[in-house]
């Protein structure tokens, strides 16, 4: 029985790669499945990034306001969402205690 990975050293022999080759030619492909992965963005509720940037409700709604975070209406929802990455964006400045 031939070993499992014949089939791996038969294909790269077939394409006349050396292994270097294939090697880089495996870290551009993964390197762009990953780039294409990390680009999906999700749906946030209000409430759900009210949470994630800690912000508050005047905060988000200058941040709506300025066109920093755009609504998105989604089939079948009656609630606005908006994209995380556009939620991460708003600048929340924290008031300091005077020590």
């Amino acid at each position: 029985m031939f070993h499992p990975n014949f089939k791996f050293m038969e294909t790269i022999l077939l394409h006349s790669l050396t292994v270097e080759e294939f090697m880089d030619r495996v870290r551009a492909i993964v390197k762009e499945e990953l780039k294409s992965v990390l680009q999906q963005d999700q749906l946030l509720t209000k409430e759900g990034a009210l949470k994630l940037t800690g912000a508050s409700n005047a905060a988000f709604l200058k941040a709506v306001n300025a066109g920093i975070v755009k609504p998105q209406l989604v089939k079948g929802r009656t609630k606005a969402m908006y994209l995380e990455s556009e939620v991460l964006k708003i600048v929340v400045s924290r008031k300091r205690k005077p020590s």
